[in-house]
């Protein structure tokens, strides 16, 4: 049986299993509960199914008003509208643009992804937004020896979101926000972030709340306790539910549990999504990973399971200097919204010659 939400007023049945949960947390006896046979990715524990399936449905589309109503926290994060609203395309912010970069590694102390007319077109993630030029955006771009400007349609379907619906397929990765178990992993989260989410205040100081943001979705993102394949006999098949509780799967699959899982805390936390389709640098092999982009900061982040990183800074990931990893964008995964609100934008207007 499952049980979908569909106002944000949460009934009885709700409230109480609600406060089940927030019990079973509360004692520690939450992984019993959401650990699952590995042939059928069936919770075994006897109270487990008739709870978990009493839970509320949260979605990528829940508020945190909602999450509120439906009990999982006592209050929103203070100040969260103004960090929601701010404009996301400002001067400063770092996006992601195809340009002509070299991806060779030469030496350790600069990072790849610089200008190189010498090069083909690449992603490279060194841009930063100057300004806007009627149909364009202009960007500086390590190594251009001027500004460049780049369509914005292109920029928007380059740094925009990934959309992700309230049930379907992410790389072979099956989920429902309705499903019991996935249910169950996402209200516990809410549940266990409960007193450091009502801390968090948007009108604090950037770096401080940043700092909060950061430590908020490495506390969810460990919950993907997963190994990849043939390095256990854990559940293997493609319910996102049960691939959370120690399932096993490719990088592509990992980086989908992830998605899955923090899309719900979007709204709440303040921060976006993208799902990367990337490539190891020095063998070209591919590789899944996903972005977080942190509001009102407008910081980028990766979330790599598979390669044992909660939420790694993407200039590190992106082989920044000194050190990092061996990883770069190649594409992105999903079709995002280009209608943007002039709101949205907050650019002055230049010219390039």
């Amino acid at each position: 049986m499952q049980t979908a939400i569909t106002t944000s007023k949460a009934g009885p049945v709700v409230r109480n299993a609600v406060t089940r949960l927030r019990e079973v947390c509360e004692s520690g006896d939450i992984k019993n509960y959401l650990a699952v046979d590995r042939k059928s990715g069936e919770p075994m524990h006897q109270e487990a199914r008739q709870l978990f399936a009493s839970l509320p449905a949260v979605t990528p589309d829940t508020n945190a008003d909602e999450i509120v109503d439906l009990g999982l926290w006592s209050s929103i994060p203070h100040n969260l509208r103004r960090a929601l609203e701010m404009p996301r395309y400002r001067v400063g912010r770092e996006i992601f643009v195809r340009t002509n970069a070299s991806h060779r590694v030469i030496e350790r102390l600069r990072p790849v992804g610089n200008y190189d007319t010498n090069m083909p077109l690449t992603f490279t993630h060194r841009a930063q937004l100057c300004g806007q030029m009627g149909d364009y955006f202009v960007a500086l771009v390590d190594g251009a020896p001027k500004p460049l400007r780049f369509l914005r349609s292109e920029v928007y379907a380059w740094n925009e979101p990934t959309p992700i619906p309230q049930s379907g397929s992410i790389s072979g990765v099956q989920f429902d926000y309705n499903d019991p178990l996935l249910k169950a992993h996402i209200c516990a989260a809410f549940v266990e972030l409960e007193e450091e989410a009502g801390n968090l205040d948007f009108n604090e100081p950037e770096e401080k709340v940043r700092s909060q943001q950061i430590h908020l979705i490495r506390r969810i993102t460990s919950r993907v306790q997963m190994n990849y394949a043939g390095r256990s006999e854990n559940y293997a098949g493609a319910n996102v539910g049960a691939l959370l509780s120690y399932g096993q799967g490719v990088c592509f699959t990992q980086r989908a549990v992830a998605l899955i899982l923090l899309a719900p805390f979007c709204k709440s936390l303040g921060f976006d999504l993208q799902a990367a389709i990337g490539r190891t640098l020095r063998l070209g092999v591919p590789h899944g990973f996903a972005i977080v982009v942190l509001r009102p900061s407008l910081s980028r982040y990766v979330v790599d399971p598979a390669w044992g990183e909660p939420l790694t800074d993407l200039r590190v990931a992106f082989f920044g200097p000194v050190w990092g990893q061996d990883r770069q964008l190649v594409g992105l995964e999903g079709s995002a919204d280009t209608n943007i609100s002039p709101e949205a934008i907050d650019l002055p207007e230049i010219t390039v010659s």
